[in-house]
């Protein structure tokens, strides 16, 4: 005698659809990554704010790379948030969004070295 096996009364949801969530907690991701940036920005501009005051008053080299890392963390962002899930596949974008907290980090790391 031969039995079937049993088959599962759920199927297992479509690829698509993971990809989609993904996607989308990715994009929240980058755009709670711009209220990171923001704050982290503030700090930064304290802190310089801090050196003008207490130091020579002269910003340096590391001030400018410090913003400068805040404007490609915030490119980083919009591209994970704004490009179309058909151009950006989830590991790029993934690798976009830490790029984006990464470089806010490095930002406020590069003035506190000034």
């Amino acid at each position: 005698m031969t039995t079937t096996p049993a088959t599962s009364a759920t199927p297992a949801p479509p690829v698509a659809d993971d990809i989609a969530r993904t996607t989308r907690r990715l994009r929240l991701t980058a755009l709670g990554g711009f209220a990171v940036l923001l704050a982290l920005f503030a700090f930064t501009v304290v802190l310089v704010l801090g050196d003008a005051i207490d130091g020579d008053g002269a910003a340096g080299a590391f001030t400018d790379a410090a913003f400068w890392t805040f404007r490609v963390a915030a490119v980083s962002g919009l591209v994970a948030l704004a490009a179309p899930r058909n151009l950006l596949a989830t590991t790029p974008r993934r690798a976009f969004v830490i790029a984006q907290y990464a470089l806010g980090l490095v930002g406020v790391v590069l003035q506190l070295v000034d």
